[in-house]
């Protein structure tokens, strides 16, 4: 097999990997919040009726604080090895949604912290293992286009479940609460519950076969190999002094906007249109948001793919510049049409201009999943670039700080009204991509100067 097919091979994957891992994520992030509400007005005992929000906090904590070691890992893990390890992770999280309690629910949000970030570093040096310079861009844009697939999947669990769980609890006689509606919003009886949670965890198991099954041996001139030789304390030295370094600071309003975009479109918005009274009768809303995101992450990701073979610099520059247009279109539609107490609880307040439709929360979700595709995608980029002696640090301190955004962001959710994202997200995107385009500029001249160093060198000899 030649090297280039090789390469596709291992990033698709890769991305296949992702697809199976982030499904039961991403299925139950759309609808945690709601879900915990529903337990919550059932049995009051049983769950805070904001745990989900603060669960989701807890995740990215615990992601945030493992960010610190999982580069000193690399010298006795491979990257293959942390990936095996956090799809376990990744599976013990839809277990909790076969008996929701408190205590399990906290446990399994930190194990489940942890797997995420073993999972993005051992992603990312896997890729930069299994890439070179010239395919970096398209084989990151390949594998996140594939990964993002899981919200297609989730969004066709998420309607399959809605319709027979609807169908089913009828005959059943289920002494549980109605799956329509109850003080006029939707919620979810404990039926759906656990036939979510079953279908999760058969795709939990797949993601672990599929990152089982992936090739361990690098692929010639990769951008960094997989073998390492420092040692843990070194490297635990050397991620600290990196996440205060002056390149790696340039790039955090990129990471922050990274997080908050993320927890904006993952879990607040779809948690506002399913606390919007005025939807209650909308029973498909997760499965129409999560099928228009998927598509909006998916197109994207093949467009930058494709583009970034025949344009040199499309994944940097052009990337950001389609995100934050994307992401000022999607507040400015979430702005008109949501009420602004949704995001912190059901309310029939009003929104601003418009109802919302399926039709229109579809494209909300796909420009939501465009603008995600384009900053995660420019972010695993520039960190492959911007320090080429310290990527496994750059990649997981860039996680760091985005994970930082995401507990912030999920902390004061219960108290946040809606136009503080609305507003303050595209302040903070104009803002860090004017940030970017610097940096992009200071990398092409390092990248420029290491290339006419190292012809001066050839011609010598």
């Amino acid at each position: 097999m030649g090297s280039q097919r090789f390469e596709l091979l291992c990033a698709g994957m890769l991305g296949f990997g992702q697809l199976f891992m982030n499904t039961a994520f991403d299925a139950e992030a759309f609808i945690l919040e709601s879900v915990i509400h529903s337990v919550h007005e059932r049995e009051p005992e049983r769950i805070d009726e904001y745990a989900g929000y603060y669960g989701q906090a807890v995740i990215y904590a615990s992601f945030m604080l493992t960010c610190l070691f999982t580069p000193s890992l690399l010298n006795i893990w491979t990257p293959k090895l942390l990936l095996v390890i956090s799809s376990f992770c990744f599976a013990a999280f839809p277990f909790g949604f076969l008996f929701i309690n408190s205590y399990y629910h906290n446990f399994s949000t930190v194990v489940l912290g942890i797997g995420k970030a073993f999972f993005n570093l051992g992603c990312t040096t896997y890729l930069t293992s299994h890439s070179t310079r010239k395919s970096i861009e398209s084989n990151v844009s390949l594998q996140w286009a594939i990964g993002c697939g899981s919200l297609i999947v989730g969004s066709m669990i998420l309607a399959t479940m809605t319709w027979f769980s609807g169908n089913a609890a009828a005959p059943m006689n289920m002494n549980v609460t109605e799956i329509v509606l109850k003080s006029d919003t939707r919620k979810f009886d404990d039926f759906e519950i656990r036939l979510l949670a079953l279908v999760l965890i058969v795709v939990s198991i797949l993601a672990i076969i599929t990152v089982c099954l992936l090739p361990s041996a690098d692929v010639e001139n990769c951008i960094e190999s997989s073998i390492r030789n420092g040692s843990f304390k070194n490297d635990l030295k050397l991620t600290l002094t990196t996440s205060i370094s002056l390149k790696m600071l340039q790039i955090v309003p990129l990471c922050m906007l990274c997080g908050f975009n993320a927890s904006f479109l993952m879990s607040i918005i779809p948690t506002s249109m399913h606390f919007n009274k005025n939807n209650a009768n909308m029973l498909y809303i997760p499965a129409i948001y999560s099928l228009g995101a998927g598509t909006g992450e998916v197109l994207m990701g093949l467009i930058i793919s494709e583009l970034s073979k025949r344009i040199q610099g499309f994944g940097l520059k052009p990337t950001m510049a389609i995100g934050t247009a994307a992401l000022m279109v999607y507040c400015t539609l979430i702005h008109a049409s949501t009420p602004f107490e949704a995001p912190m609880k059901p309310t029939s307040e009003e929104p601003l201009l418009l109802y919302q439709s399926y039709s229109l929360i579809f494209f909300i979700a796909l420009i939501c999943g465009i603008s995600d595709c384009c900053f995660n995608g420019v972010r695993s980029v520039i960190c492959a670039l911007v320090m080429p002696s310290r990527r496994a640090q750059s990649f997981s301190v860039s996680r760091m700080y985005q994970a930082a955004a995401c507990v912030i962001i999920f902390f004061f959710s219960p108290v946040l009204p809606l136009y503080v994202y609305t507003v303050g997200l595209p302040i903070l995107a104009i803002f860090s991509t004017f940030v970017f385009f610097k940096v992009v500029n200071s990398t092409e001249r390092m990248e420029r100067k290491l290339t006419s160093e190292t012809n001066l060198e050839q011609e010598k000899i």
